[in-house]
């Protein structure tokens, strides 16, 4: 398995959808990009900037019940693309039993990016979906918003949540 960090979220300018660029945490310039719903896309993104609200949201919601039950999510991993579709799953931790949960890409990867959850793809999906992309971190915005206006999404298939 690869671990991954999500380096990012643009907007497909050819679909007006948004795209979660998962970023090889050892290759760096390995990014496997996934389509994502726009619900999901700014539900990840509040968790990578840490927003809390007076009120929960689904996700928000979902962890506090876990954390209510005592049960942890060990690890989101991304586990199968099969026609064109991406599957997940996350690991949920309770005593010493460990539960495996079938998820949504995006919905795993909003809760890891509020839980702080590490996040792992499986070498053949990695294998199969990722692109080389050049992400300086200093720049961070600007390089995923240049990528975003060059992608053509037939050079790799376009693959959905």
């Amino acid at each position: 398995m690869v671990e991954v960090e999500i380096a990012g979220i643009a907007i497909d300018k050819a679909s007006n959808s948004p795209v979660v660029l998962l970023r090889d945490k050892k290759e760096r310039k390995r990014v496997l990009p996934i389509w994502i719903g726009p619900y999901e896309a700014e539900a990840i993104s509040q968790g990578l900037r840490g927003e809390k609200f007076k009120r929960p949201l689904t996700h928000d919601l979902i962890l506090s019940m876990l954390r209510g039950l005592k049960v942890d999510i060990s690890e989101v991993v991304v586990s199968s693309l099969e026609d064109d579709t991406y599957y997940a799953e996350l690991y949920l931790k309770k005593g010493t039993t460990i539960f495996k949960v079938d998820s949504r890409p995006s919905d795993s990867l909003a809760l890891a990016s509020k839980n702080h959850t590490p996040i792992f793809v499986i070498d053949e999906v990695m294998d199969k979906g990722s692109i080389d992309l050049d992400i300086n971190e200093g720049q961070k915005i600007e390089d995923i918003r240049k990528y975003m206006e060059d992608i053509n999404p037939e050079d790799f298939g376009k693959f959905r949540i």
